[in-house]
């Protein structure tokens, strides 16, 4: 990814305002992590990860078109104050054949990388790191590999990385026309370690089918067992995720176009009590009215100016102190996206669903993180500070199982997202990815996603900020 310089920015303090009924909330100012360097092109997609035994030990990916597009991978030992690129050239090792520099070659072997997951191992000693390779031309090989760094994120194996999953993504394979393993996500069990990497496997006849993989690792990435999750005839399951409680019990999340697209969205939820050998059949737990769909030309059902980004997609946490697995998802109900919480018993029953706090302006695209002493804390961009025409980043919290909810706005200004993209041919294409990322530690939220900077268009940038409530 991008820059040659540290990102230097004091983090003073700022108080947002809170919902009704609740205290204030402290949070900081925004730090452009890929502000360094002179980088002017575009990142997106960024989750983040804290370091278990040292919260001040935090990882930032992205996608990354600075140059030649591939994983970005920024690293603070500050707290969020100072960002740096890891190398070579801010582009994650063994990956691609490029880094952001044309004079220095990548270690990898591919044409480009994306979809970048993150995830520390217990005791804070490895930082796993899933990036999708894929190359550009004939036969279109596809991989999930996974590098691994041991010193909090700073240097990154150069080669030998395990790889997850692999095969032909424009190969005939099992009846279909085609496989292309889409946004991999990772989970790191914090009671044994185990590593989980889950992905949809798009498939047939314009990618309507696609079986939900999760793969697990009992020995930090070294061998894997993989299973499939989702079979038959299924039409669009996509956006998986796995989360874990406190016994070491895995939990799948799920969505599933009922008929492909996103027009009848349900979610789905399955449980694995062996370490992610086995899995139980999925139990569907809700049904959405009209899930946020922002990708055009495909499909666009909010206001405003066109682009590309995640709409509804199910954000779980597990929350230790209440045992719930607890799903955030954006729904179109009335005249605006917002966001609602389904919160489900063990045994995958709903317990409960509610609605975070209303707002005059479309909410989605929320991410879910639970801190062990059960506070919940959420991250949706949020269209209701400007009538609905620019995306800013709003914070939620909830100290009681997420029955309510206080709320903060963390960008001090927002922007039209169909005026900011990434480079396409001669122009840009609106993306401003399709995910953000949170972390929570018994006192604080760590918040990061997709911002811009001059010049426009192309000037995507990681933000950071964090949430004390």
């Amino acid at each position: 990814m991008r820059r040659f310089a540290v990102v230097l920015v004091a983090l003073l303090v700022l108080v947002g305002p809170a919902a009704a009924g609740g205290g204030k909330i402290t949070v900081s100012p925004v730090v452009d992590v890929s502000a360094g360097g002179g980088d002017q092109l575009s990142q997106n997609e960024t989750p983040i990860a804290v370091n278990p035994a040292n919260p001040a030990d935090m990882i930032t990916g992205a996608n990354d078109w600075n140059y030649n597009d591939g994983c970005a991978v920024n690293t603070t030992a500050d707290g969020g104050r100072t960002w740096t690129p890891t190398l070579p050239n801010g582009f994650l090792p063994g990956i691609t054949k490029y880094t952001n520099d044309p004079s220095v070659p990548g270690t990898g072997a591919y044409d480009a990388g994306g979809d970048p997951t993150i995830a520390f191992s217990p005791d804070g000693k490895i930082a796993y790191y899933v990036c999708q390779a894929f190359d550009f031309t004939s036969p279109y090989d596809i991989a999930l590999l996974m590098n691994t760094s041991t010193d909090g994120g700073f240097t990154w194996r150069r080669t030998g990385l395990s790889q997850v999953s692999t095969f032909q993504g424009n190969g005939t394979s099992s009846g279909s026309n085609g496989k292309f393993a889409d946004h991999e996500n990772i989970h790191v069990d914090p009671t044994n370690g185990y590593v989980y990497v889950t992905w949809a496997e798009f498939s047939g006849v314009q990618g309507t089918h696609s079986p939900v993989y999760v793969a697990v690792s009992h020995d930090q990435g070294a061998t894997w067992t993989v299973d499939k999750v989702t079979a038959g005839n299924v039409k669009n399951n996509q956006d998986q995720r796995v989360v874990t409680d406190a016994s070491g019990n895995a939990y799948l999340v799920f969505d599933n176009g009922v008929n492909g697209g996103k027009g009848q969205t349900v979610l789905y939820a399955s449980k694995s009590t062996d370490g992610g050998l086995t899995w139980s059949a999925p139990v569907q737990f809700a049904t959405l009215t009209n899930p946020v769909c922002v990708y055009p030309p495909y499909c666009f059902n909010i206001s405003g100016g066109q682009f590309r980004a995640g709409g509804s997609y199910p954000a779980p946490a597990f929350d230790n102190v209440h045992n719930r697995l607890d799903v955030l998802i954006s729904d179109i109900r009335g005249p605006y996206a917002q966001m609602y919480l389904y919160s489900l018993k063990p045994d995958l029953s709903l317990d409960f669903s509610t609605q975070l706090p209303a707002a005059a302006g479309d909410q989605f695209m929320g991410e879910l993180s639970a801190a062990p002493n059960g506070r919940l804390d959420a991250s949706y961009w949020d269209r209701s500070y400007s009538g609905n025409s620019l995306v800013d980043l709003t914070y939620a919290t909830s100290s009681d199982g997420g029955h309510t909810w206080q709320t903060a706005r963390v960008t001090p200004a927002g922007y039209d997202p169909s005026q900011w993209g990434v480079p396409s041919g001669s122009s840009f294409r609106p993306f401003i990815g399709d995910y953000n990322g949170i972390a929570s530690t018994n006192t604080t939220a760590y918040m990061t996603w997709t911002g811009v900077a001059p010049p426009q268009p192309y000037n995507l940038e990681i933000e950071f900020a964090t949430a004390t409530p």
